[in-house]
Protein backbone atom coordinates (compact mmCIF):
# COMPACT_ATOMS: atom_id res chain seq x y z
CA UNK A 1 0.00 0.00 0.00
CA UNK A 2 2.57 2.73 0.89
CA UNK A 3 3.59 2.62 -3.15
CA UNK A 4 0.29 3.12 -4.50
CA UNK A 5 -0.18 5.76 -2.01
CA UNK A 6 2.76 7.06 -3.33
CA UNK A 7 1.74 6.65 -6.94
CA UNK A 8 -1.75 7.96 -6.40
CA UNK A 9 -1.74 11.71 -6.71
CA UNK A 10 -2.49 13.08 -3.03
CA UNK A 11 -4.93 16.07 -4.92
CA UNK A 12 -8.23 15.49 -2.89
CA UNK A 13 -11.16 14.53 -5.07
CA UNK A 14 -13.30 17.83 -5.10
CA UNK A 15 -9.57 19.60 -6.60
CA UNK A 16 -9.52 16.94 -9.48
CA UNK A 17 -13.15 16.50 -9.64
CA UNK A 18 -13.88 20.51 -10.81
CA UNK A 19 -16.74 21.47 -12.39
CA UNK A 20 -18.93 20.08 -10.12
CA UNK A 21 -22.64 21.42 -11.03
CA UNK A 22 -21.63 21.47 -15.32
CA UNK A 23 -20.89 17.30 -14.29
CA UNK A 24 -24.03 16.28 -13.03
CA UNK A 25 -26.42 18.71 -15.13
CA UNK A 26 -24.48 16.71 -17.73
CA UNK A 27 -25.79 13.53 -16.14
CA UNK A 28 -29.10 14.57 -16.13
CA UNK A 29 -29.34 15.46 -19.72
CA UNK A 30 -27.50 12.35 -21.07
CA UNK A 31 -30.77 10.69 -22.59
CA UNK A 32 -31.36 14.46 -24.31
CA UNK A 33 -27.89 14.20 -26.51
CA UNK A 34 -27.84 13.14 -29.79
CA UNK A 35 -25.18 10.36 -30.31
CA UNK A 36 -23.61 8.75 -32.77
CA UNK A 37 -23.31 4.79 -31.78
CA UNK A 38 -20.04 2.95 -33.10
CA UNK A 39 -20.22 0.36 -35.56
CA UNK A 40 -22.04 -3.02 -33.74
CA UNK A 41 -23.28 -6.24 -35.53
CA UNK A 42 -26.44 -6.11 -32.97
CA UNK A 43 -28.92 -3.43 -31.90
CA UNK A 44 -28.48 -1.58 -29.00
CA UNK A 45 -31.66 -1.97 -26.63
CA UNK A 46 -32.71 1.25 -24.81
CA UNK A 47 -31.32 0.92 -21.56
CA UNK A 48 -28.02 -0.63 -22.91
CA UNK A 49 -27.63 2.35 -25.14
CA UNK A 50 -28.00 4.75 -21.77
CA UNK A 51 -25.82 2.51 -20.02
CA UNK A 52 -23.17 3.34 -23.23
CA UNK A 53 -23.96 6.96 -23.01
CA UNK A 54 -23.25 7.31 -19.17
CA UNK A 55 -20.31 5.16 -19.28
CA UNK A 56 -18.61 7.31 -22.39
CA UNK A 57 -20.10 10.46 -20.81
CA UNK A 58 -18.13 9.79 -17.31
CA UNK A 59 -14.92 8.45 -18.87
CA UNK A 60 -14.92 11.63 -20.85
CA UNK A 61 -14.85 13.57 -17.70
CA UNK A 62 -11.62 11.74 -16.52
CA UNK A 63 -13.63 10.15 -13.90
CA UNK A 64 -13.97 6.14 -13.06
CA UNK A 65 -17.64 4.41 -13.39
CA UNK A 66 -19.30 1.21 -12.18
CA UNK A 67 -21.89 -0.67 -14.59
CA UNK A 68 -23.38 -2.89 -11.59
CA UNK A 69 -26.35 -3.95 -13.90
CA UNK A 70 -28.48 -7.21 -13.19
CA UNK A 71 -26.75 -10.51 -14.45
CA UNK A 72 -27.83 -11.16 -18.20
CA UNK A 73 -28.49 -7.77 -18.81
CA UNK A 74 -25.42 -7.37 -21.10
CA UNK A 75 -23.02 -5.45 -19.46
CA UNK A 76 -19.68 -7.06 -21.24
CA UNK A 77 -21.74 -5.41 -24.68
CA UNK A 78 -22.19 -2.01 -23.32
CA UNK A 79 -18.33 -2.28 -22.51
CA UNK A 80 -17.48 -3.40 -25.87
CA UNK A 81 -19.60 -0.66 -27.15
CA UNK A 82 -17.70 1.99 -25.43
CA UNK A 83 -14.42 0.22 -26.13
CA UNK A 84 -15.53 0.44 -29.90
CA UNK A 85 -15.80 3.94 -29.79
CA UNK A 86 -12.56 4.71 -28.38
CA UNK A 87 -10.23 2.92 -30.68
CA UNK A 88 -12.64 4.15 -33.86
CA UNK A 89 -9.59 6.77 -33.50
CA UNK A 90 -5.63 5.73 -33.28
CA UNK A 91 -5.42 5.47 -29.24
CA UNK A 92 -3.39 3.96 -26.66
CA UNK A 93 -4.13 0.07 -26.01
CA UNK A 94 -6.90 -0.51 -23.93
CA UNK A 95 -6.70 -3.37 -21.30
CA UNK A 96 -9.87 -5.58 -20.60
CA UNK A 97 -8.76 -7.65 -16.75
CA UNK A 98 -11.43 -10.80 -15.84
CA UNK A 99 -11.07 -14.13 -14.22
CA UNK A 100 -9.26 -16.61 -16.92
CA UNK A 101 -12.64 -18.50 -17.01
CA UNK A 102 -14.00 -15.42 -19.49
CA UNK A 103 -11.40 -15.04 -21.64
CA UNK A 104 -12.88 -17.32 -24.41
CA UNK A 105 -15.82 -15.74 -23.60
CA UNK A 106 -14.57 -12.14 -24.22
CA UNK A 107 -12.60 -13.14 -27.24
CA UNK A 108 -16.19 -14.59 -28.25
CA UNK A 109 -18.57 -11.39 -27.76
CA UNK A 110 -15.68 -8.92 -29.42
CA UNK A 111 -15.43 -11.27 -32.32
CA UNK A 112 -19.32 -11.49 -32.80
CA UNK A 113 -19.98 -7.53 -31.87
CA UNK A 114 -17.26 -5.48 -33.18
CA UNK A 115 -15.13 -7.59 -35.36
CA UNK A 116 -12.88 -4.16 -36.43
CA UNK A 117 -11.57 -3.92 -32.81
CA UNK A 118 -7.76 -5.56 -33.13
CA UNK A 119 -7.52 -7.91 -30.05
CA UNK A 120 -4.76 -9.99 -28.14
CA UNK A 121 -4.61 -12.22 -24.77
CA UNK A 122 -1.71 -11.31 -22.84
CA UNK A 123 -1.64 -14.84 -21.04
CA UNK A 124 -0.66 -18.09 -20.07
CA UNK A 125 3.27 -19.35 -19.83
CA UNK A 126 4.63 -17.99 -22.93
CA UNK A 127 3.23 -14.68 -22.83
CA UNK A 128 4.96 -12.01 -24.21
CA UNK A 129 3.84 -7.94 -24.34
CA UNK A 130 5.83 -7.31 -27.80
CA UNK A 131 3.65 -9.87 -29.22
CA UNK A 132 1.08 -7.11 -29.08
CA UNK A 133 1.90 -3.94 -31.02
CA UNK A 134 -0.48 -3.77 -33.44
CA UNK A 135 -3.74 -5.12 -31.25
CA UNK A 136 -6.05 -2.47 -29.37
CA UNK A 137 -7.68 -4.29 -26.48
CA UNK A 138 -5.68 -6.51 -24.78
CA UNK A 139 -7.42 -9.29 -22.50
CA UNK A 140 -5.89 -10.64 -19.44
CA UNK A 141 -6.38 -11.99 -16.06
CA UNK A 142 -6.67 -10.63 -12.29
CA UNK A 143 -3.53 -13.71 -11.43
CA UNK A 144 -1.59 -12.21 -14.71
CA UNK A 145 -1.43 -8.58 -13.51
CA UNK A 146 -0.37 -9.65 -10.05
CA UNK A 147 1.97 -11.29 -11.30
CA UNK A 148 3.43 -8.94 -14.09
CA UNK A 149 2.62 -5.57 -11.98
CA UNK A 150 6.04 -4.78 -12.61
CA UNK A 151 5.90 -4.97 -16.06
CA UNK A 152 2.77 -3.84 -16.83
CA UNK A 153 2.75 -0.33 -14.17
CA UNK A 154 5.27 0.86 -16.83
CA UNK A 155 2.60 0.96 -19.84
CA UNK A 156 0.12 3.66 -20.48
CA UNK A 157 -3.50 2.61 -21.27
CA UNK A 158 -6.30 4.46 -22.83
CA UNK A 159 -8.92 2.64 -20.54
CA UNK A 160 -9.14 -0.33 -17.73
CA UNK A 161 -12.21 -2.61 -18.06
CA UNK A 162 -12.08 -5.02 -15.05
CA UNK A 163 -14.66 -7.13 -15.44
CA UNK A 164 -15.90 -9.28 -12.15
CA UNK A 165 -14.58 -6.68 -10.25
CA UNK A 166 -15.78 -8.18 -7.13
CA UNK A 167 -11.99 -9.66 -7.61
CA UNK A 168 -10.49 -6.46 -6.13
CA UNK A 169 -12.64 -6.32 -3.21
CA UNK A 170 -10.05 -6.96 0.03
CA UNK A 171 -7.90 -3.78 -0.26
CA UNK A 172 -5.02 -5.76 1.06
CA UNK A 173 -4.86 -8.00 -1.61
CA UNK A 174 -1.56 -8.28 -4.03
CA UNK A 175 -4.54 -8.57 -6.75
CA UNK A 176 -6.12 -5.56 -5.43
CA UNK A 177 -2.73 -3.74 -4.99
CA UNK A 178 -1.60 -4.74 -8.30
CA UNK A 179 -4.60 -3.33 -9.89
CA UNK A 180 -4.33 -0.06 -8.67
CA UNK A 181 -0.70 0.80 -9.60
CA UNK A 182 -1.70 0.28 -13.80
CA UNK A 183 -1.80 3.40 -15.41
CA UNK A 184 -4.77 4.33 -17.74
CA UNK A 185 -6.74 7.88 -18.65
CA UNK A 186 -9.86 5.94 -18.41
CA UNK A 187 -11.19 3.32 -16.12
CA UNK A 188 -14.39 1.55 -15.73
CA UNK A 189 -15.31 -1.70 -13.21
CA UNK A 190 -18.35 -4.49 -14.52
CA UNK A 191 -20.01 -6.34 -11.45
CA UNK A 192 -23.39 -7.59 -10.79
CA UNK A 193 -22.47 -7.80 -7.19
CA UNK A 194 -20.30 -4.72 -7.06
CA UNK A 195 -20.31 -5.33 -2.71
CA UNK A 196 -21.08 -9.05 -1.38
CA UNK A 197 -20.14 -8.85 2.37
CA UNK A 198 -18.97 -5.54 3.65
CA UNK A 199 -18.48 -1.65 2.80
CA UNK A 200 -14.60 -1.72 2.43
CA UNK A 201 -15.39 -3.70 -0.80
CA UNK A 202 -16.90 -0.54 -2.09
CA UNK A 203 -14.14 1.48 -1.00
CA UNK A 204 -11.58 -0.91 -2.50
CA UNK A 205 -13.78 -0.22 -5.77
CA UNK A 206 -13.69 3.06 -5.59
CA UNK A 207 -9.87 2.95 -4.94
CA UNK A 208 -9.64 1.83 -8.63
CA UNK A 209 -12.28 4.21 -10.07
CA UNK A 210 -11.79 7.46 -8.67
CA UNK A 211 -8.72 7.22 -6.26
CA UNK A 212 -8.90 10.54 -4.26
CA UNK A 213 -12.29 10.02 -3.44
CA UNK A 214 -12.78 9.03 -0.29
CA UNK A 215 -9.49 9.84 1.00
CA UNK A 216 -7.32 6.91 3.11
CA UNK A 217 -9.12 3.40 4.87
CA UNK A 218 -9.08 4.82 8.16
CA UNK A 219 -11.07 8.08 7.12
CA UNK A 220 -13.88 5.97 4.84
CA UNK A 221 -13.89 3.77 8.14
CA UNK A 222 -14.42 6.38 10.51
CA UNK A 223 -16.49 8.45 7.94
CA UNK A 224 -19.20 5.72 6.71
CA UNK A 225 -18.48 1.93 7.68
CA UNK A 226 -18.57 2.52 11.83
CA UNK A 227 -21.69 4.72 11.36
CA UNK A 228 -23.60 2.63 8.85
CA UNK A 229 -22.35 -0.63 9.98
CA UNK A 230 -22.02 -0.17 13.58
CA UNK A 231 -24.80 2.23 14.50
CA UNK A 232 -27.21 2.17 11.52
CA UNK A 233 -27.16 5.99 10.85
CA UNK A 234 -29.45 6.68 7.82
CA UNK A 235 -28.02 10.13 7.20
CA UNK A 236 -24.69 8.54 6.54
CA UNK A 237 -26.29 5.97 4.57
CA UNK A 238 -27.65 8.83 2.20
CA UNK A 239 -24.84 10.52 1.91
CA UNK A 240 -22.55 8.00 1.05
CA UNK A 241 -25.86 6.76 -1.67
CA UNK A 242 -25.31 10.66 -3.09
CA UNK A 243 -21.57 10.45 -3.46
CA UNK A 244 -21.08 7.04 -5.37
CA UNK A 245 -24.79 7.59 -7.06
CA UNK A 246 -23.53 9.60 -10.23
CA UNK A 247 -20.26 6.77 -10.59
CA UNK A 248 -23.07 3.42 -10.43
CA UNK A 249 -25.14 2.79 -12.23
CA UNK A 250 -27.53 -0.87 -11.73
CA UNK A 251 -30.93 -1.88 -13.37
CA UNK A 252 -32.86 -5.35 -12.95
CA UNK A 253 -34.71 -7.26 -15.13
CA UNK A 254 -37.92 -6.42 -14.11
CA UNK A 255 -37.35 -2.71 -14.73
CA UNK A 256 -35.72 -2.94 -18.30
CA UNK A 257 -36.87 -6.76 -19.65
CA UNK A 258 -40.31 -6.33 -20.36
CA UNK A 259 -40.41 -9.15 -22.58
CA UNK A 260 -38.37 -11.69 -20.80
CA UNK A 261 -40.68 -14.47 -19.62
CA UNK A 262 -41.86 -14.99 -16.29
CA UNK A 263 -39.32 -16.29 -13.10
CA UNK A 264 -41.23 -18.38 -10.44
CA UNK A 265 -38.84 -18.92 -7.50
CA UNK A 266 -39.81 -21.56 -4.20
CA UNK A 267 -39.05 -22.84 -1.64
CA UNK A 268 -38.44 -26.29 -0.89
CA UNK A 269 -38.28 -27.57 2.93
CA UNK A 270 -37.42 -30.74 3.76
CA UNK A 271 -37.34 -32.46 6.93
CA UNK A 272 -34.22 -34.25 8.16
CA UNK A 273 -34.46 -38.37 9.16
CA UNK A 274 -33.71 -39.49 12.48
CA UNK A 275 -30.05 -40.76 11.96
CA UNK A 276 -28.99 -36.98 10.48
CA UNK A 277 -31.06 -35.08 12.98
CA UNK A 278 -28.77 -37.21 16.01
CA UNK A 279 -25.75 -36.23 14.05
CA UNK A 280 -26.48 -32.73 13.49
CA UNK A 281 -27.57 -31.99 16.39
CA UNK A 282 -24.21 -33.49 18.59
CA UNK A 283 -22.26 -31.02 16.55
CA UNK A 284 -24.94 -28.11 17.16
CA UNK A 285 -25.17 -28.52 21.11
CA UNK A 286 -21.25 -29.19 21.14
CA UNK A 287 -20.11 -25.60 19.44
CA UNK A 288 -22.89 -24.03 21.50
CA UNK A 289 -21.76 -25.64 24.45
CA UNK A 290 -18.09 -24.28 23.29
CA UNK A 291 -19.57 -20.54 22.81
CA UNK A 292 -18.57 -19.85 26.33
CA UNK A 293 -15.36 -20.73 26.24
CA UNK A 294 -14.42 -19.21 23.23
CA UNK A 295 -14.48 -15.70 24.09
CA UNK A 296 -11.85 -13.04 23.60
CA UNK A 297 -10.48 -11.25 26.53
CA UNK A 298 -12.86 -8.05 25.68
CA UNK A 299 -15.79 -10.82 25.91
CA UNK A 300 -16.18 -11.05 22.09
CA UNK A 301 -16.82 -14.05 20.45
CA UNK A 302 -13.78 -15.52 18.42
CA UNK A 303 -14.40 -15.69 15.03
CA UNK A 304 -12.70 -18.07 13.58
CA UNK A 305 -14.58 -20.59 15.81
CA UNK A 306 -17.99 -19.09 15.00
CA UNK A 307 -16.93 -19.19 11.45
CA UNK A 308 -15.47 -22.82 11.73
CA UNK A 309 -18.93 -23.98 13.89
CA UNK A 310 -21.10 -22.17 11.16
CA UNK A 311 -19.27 -24.05 8.58
CA UNK A 312 -19.27 -27.37 9.42
CA UNK A 313 -22.90 -27.18 10.44
CA UNK A 314 -23.85 -26.16 6.93
CA UNK A 315 -21.75 -29.18 5.62
CA UNK A 316 -23.29 -31.57 7.63
CA UNK A 317 -26.93 -30.50 6.34
CA UNK A 318 -25.40 -30.42 2.87
CA UNK A 319 -23.67 -32.96 3.01
CA UNK A 320 -23.95 -35.77 5.98
CA UNK A 321 -21.79 -38.52 4.34
CA UNK A 322 -19.09 -36.59 5.33
CA UNK A 323 -16.04 -38.50 8.12
CA UNK A 324 -17.37 -41.78 6.51
CA UNK A 325 -20.71 -41.67 8.02
CA UNK A 326 -23.83 -43.94 6.60
CA UNK A 327 -26.22 -41.33 6.71
CA UNK A 328 -28.70 -41.24 3.78
CA UNK A 329 -29.75 -37.30 3.01
CA UNK A 330 -33.32 -37.12 2.80
CA UNK A 331 -32.29 -33.44 1.52
CA UNK A 332 -30.57 -35.44 -1.73
CA UNK A 333 -33.58 -37.74 -1.69
CA UNK A 334 -35.61 -34.76 -2.25
CA UNK A 335 -33.51 -33.11 -5.08
CA UNK A 336 -33.04 -36.37 -7.32
CA UNK A 337 -36.87 -36.69 -6.75
CA UNK A 338 -37.60 -33.42 -8.03
CA UNK A 339 -34.86 -33.16 -10.91
CA UNK A 340 -36.43 -36.66 -12.33
CA UNK A 341 -39.47 -35.17 -12.53
CA UNK A 342 -38.82 -32.34 -14.40
CA UNK A 343 -36.28 -33.93 -17.17
CA UNK A 344 -39.55 -36.68 -17.32
CA UNK A 345 -41.34 -33.18 -18.46
CA UNK A 346 -38.41 -31.93 -21.33
CA UNK A 347 -36.74 -29.90 -19.09
CA UNK A 348 -32.82 -29.28 -18.34
CA UNK A 349 -31.87 -28.76 -14.81
CA UNK A 350 -28.68 -26.80 -12.94
CA UNK A 351 -27.44 -27.60 -9.60
CA UNK A 352 -25.89 -24.92 -7.62
CA UNK A 353 -24.13 -26.46 -4.51
CA UNK A 354 -21.36 -25.02 -2.30
CA UNK A 355 -19.82 -28.44 -1.12
CA UNK A 356 -17.56 -30.19 -3.55
CA UNK A 357 -18.70 -34.24 -0.97
CA UNK A 358 -22.32 -32.89 -2.08
CA UNK A 359 -21.46 -32.24 -5.68
CA UNK A 360 -20.04 -35.82 -5.44
CA UNK A 361 -22.82 -37.67 -4.10
CA UNK A 362 -25.35 -35.47 -6.43
CA UNK A 363 -23.14 -36.54 -9.33
CA UNK A 364 -23.41 -40.33 -7.99
CA UNK A 365 -26.62 -40.08 -7.50
CA UNK A 366 -27.29 -38.77 -11.12
CA UNK A 367 -25.29 -42.14 -12.67
CA UNK A 368 -27.23 -44.54 -10.73
CA UNK A 369 -30.36 -42.63 -12.27
CA UNK A 370 -29.03 -42.92 -15.69
CA UNK A 371 -29.60 -39.42 -16.10
CA UNK A 372 -26.27 -37.98 -18.67
CA UNK A 373 -24.96 -34.82 -17.08
CA UNK A 374 -21.88 -32.17 -16.44
CA UNK A 375 -20.26 -30.83 -13.65
CA UNK A 376 -18.06 -28.19 -12.90
CA UNK A 377 -16.12 -27.10 -9.86
CA UNK A 378 -12.91 -24.73 -9.21
CA UNK A 379 -10.58 -27.52 -10.52
CA UNK A 380 -12.61 -27.63 -14.05
CA UNK A 381 -10.04 -26.46 -17.15
CA UNK A 382 -12.18 -25.73 -19.92
CA UNK A 383 -15.30 -24.91 -18.57
CA UNK A 384 -16.63 -22.62 -21.73
CA UNK A 385 -16.49 -26.44 -23.48
CA UNK A 386 -18.82 -27.55 -21.04
CA UNK A 387 -20.82 -24.98 -21.39
CA UNK A 388 -21.38 -25.26 -25.11
CA UNK A 389 -21.55 -29.32 -24.96
CA UNK A 390 -24.71 -28.18 -22.00
CA UNK A 391 -25.91 -25.51 -24.21
CA UNK A 392 -25.66 -27.70 -27.70
CA UNK A 393 -26.41 -31.33 -26.38
CA UNK A 394 -29.87 -32.38 -25.66
CA UNK A 395 -28.51 -35.51 -24.39
CA UNK A 396 -27.24 -33.86 -21.19
CA UNK A 397 -30.17 -32.63 -19.07
CA UNK A 398 -28.29 -31.80 -16.07
CA UNK A 399 -25.65 -30.07 -14.77
CA UNK A 400 -23.71 -30.10 -11.35
CA UNK A 401 -21.43 -27.28 -10.08
CA UNK A 402 -20.24 -25.15 -7.04
CA UNK A 403 -21.90 -21.73 -6.42
CA UNK A 404 -18.68 -19.81 -6.65
CA UNK A 405 -17.67 -21.72 -10.10
CA UNK A 406 -21.06 -21.39 -12.20
CA UNK A 407 -22.12 -17.94 -10.21
CA UNK A 408 -20.48 -15.78 -13.40
CA UNK A 409 -19.42 -15.32 -16.37
CA UNK A 410 -21.75 -18.49 -17.88
CA UNK A 411 -24.70 -18.32 -20.57
CA UNK A 412 -26.83 -21.71 -19.46
CA UNK A 413 -30.33 -20.53 -20.96
CA UNK A 414 -30.73 -24.08 -22.49
CA UNK A 415 -31.80 -24.83 -18.83
CA UNK A 416 -35.42 -23.35 -17.39
CA UNK A 417 -35.17 -25.15 -14.30
CA UNK A 418 -32.69 -24.45 -11.09
CA UNK A 419 -31.84 -25.89 -7.69
CA UNK A 420 -29.65 -24.18 -5.16
CA UNK A 421 -28.92 -27.03 -2.84
CA UNK A 422 -27.96 -24.96 0.20
CA UNK A 423 -28.40 -21.65 0.28
CA UNK A 424 -25.45 -18.70 0.71
CA UNK A 425 -25.05 -15.55 2.90
CA UNK A 426 -25.61 -13.26 0.69
CA UNK A 427 -28.69 -13.88 -1.80
CA UNK A 428 -27.24 -12.23 -4.37
CA UNK A 429 -25.15 -14.55 -5.36
CA UNK A 430 -27.19 -17.34 -5.11
CA UNK A 431 -29.16 -15.03 -7.60
CA UNK A 432 -26.48 -14.68 -9.90
CA UNK A 433 -26.51 -18.35 -10.01
CA UNK A 434 -30.23 -18.37 -11.50
CA UNK A 435 -28.83 -15.83 -13.40
CA UNK A 436 -27.23 -18.31 -15.49
CA UNK A 437 -30.34 -19.23 -16.68
CA UNK A 438 -32.47 -16.06 -16.72
CA UNK A 439 -31.02 -13.83 -18.88
CA UNK A 440 -30.80 -12.16 -22.53
CA UNK A 441 -31.94 -15.67 -24.99
CA UNK A 442 -34.30 -16.96 -22.31
CA UNK A 443 -37.82 -18.09 -24.11
CA UNK A 444 -39.26 -20.46 -21.44
CA UNK A 445 -40.07 -19.27 -18.02
CA UNK A 446 -37.56 -20.46 -15.44
CA UNK A 447 -38.11 -22.19 -12.18
CA UNK A 448 -35.64 -21.67 -9.37
CA UNK A 449 -35.96 -23.94 -6.25
CA UNK A 450 -33.99 -23.50 -2.72
CA UNK A 451 -33.75 -26.68 -0.84
CA UNK A 452 -34.00 -25.95 2.73
CA UNK A 453 -33.66 -28.36 5.64
CA UNK A 454 -35.71 -27.81 8.45
CA UNK A 455 -35.27 -26.85 12.27
CA UNK A 456 -31.48 -26.73 11.04
CA UNK A 457 -28.83 -23.56 10.28
CA UNK A 458 -30.21 -22.83 7.01
CA UNK A 459 -33.56 -22.49 7.63
CA UNK A 460 -32.09 -20.10 10.71
CA UNK A 461 -29.82 -18.38 8.09
CA UNK A 462 -32.64 -17.38 6.26
CA UNK A 463 -35.02 -16.18 9.36
CA UNK A 464 -31.83 -13.89 9.90
CA UNK A 465 -31.76 -12.34 6.56
CA UNK A 466 -35.76 -11.72 7.14
CA UNK A 467 -34.26 -9.96 10.84
CA UNK A 468 -31.74 -8.07 10.03
CA UNK A 469 -32.30 -4.39 9.01
CA UNK A 470 -31.72 -3.52 5.30
CA UNK A 471 -30.68 -0.02 5.18
CA UNK A 472 -27.45 -0.74 2.88
CA UNK A 473 -30.22 -2.04 0.49
CA UNK A 474 -31.16 1.28 -0.19
CA UNK A 475 -26.93 2.20 -1.30
CA UNK A 476 -27.13 0.13 -4.47
CA UNK A 477 -29.42 -2.79 -5.12
CA UNK A 478 -31.44 -5.52 -3.13
CA UNK A 479 -27.59 -6.73 -1.93
CA UNK A 480 -27.72 -8.04 1.64
CA UNK A 481 -24.81 -6.36 3.23
CA UNK A 482 -25.42 -7.57 6.59
CA UNK A 483 -24.99 -11.42 6.62
CA UNK A 484 -21.38 -11.65 7.69
CA UNK A 485 -21.78 -8.88 10.60
CA UNK A 486 -23.29 -11.08 13.23
CA UNK A 487 -23.38 -9.85 16.71
CA UNK A 488 -23.34 -12.48 19.81
CA UNK A 489 -27.51 -12.11 19.59
CA UNK A 490 -27.00 -13.70 15.68
CA UNK A 491 -24.86 -16.31 16.54
CA UNK A 492 -26.71 -17.98 19.57
CA UNK A 493 -29.62 -17.42 17.52
CA UNK A 494 -28.06 -19.74 15.03
CA UNK A 495 -26.30 -22.66 17.41
CA UNK A 496 -29.10 -22.41 19.76
CA UNK A 497 -32.50 -24.82 19.83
Amino acid sequence: MPLIEDIIDNQSFEEIFGGTKDFFEGINSINEEEVKFPKLNVILRDYQKYGYCWLKYVTDNSLGACLADDMGLGKTLQAIALLAKIHEKKRRKSLVIMPKSLIYNWENEIARFTPQLKIGVYYGINRDFKNLEDVQVILTTYGTVRNDIENLMKHKFEIIVLDESQNIKNINSQTTKAVLLLNAKKRIALSGTPIENNLLELYSLFRFLNPSMFGTVQMFTNNYIVPIQKYSDTSTIKELRKKIYPFLLRRVKKEVLKDLPDKIEKLIYVDMNDEHRKYYEERRKYFYSMLEKNNTVNGEVDKFFVLQAINELRHIVSSPEIDNRKIISSKKEVLMENIIEAIENGHKVLVFVNYLSSVERICESLKENKIKFLKMTGQTKDRQSLVDKFQNDSRYKAFVMTLKTGGVGLNLVSADTIFIYDPWWNKTVENQAIDRAYRLGQDKTVFAYKIIMKNTIEEKILKLQEMKNKLLDDLISEDNLYTKNLSRTDIEFILGT
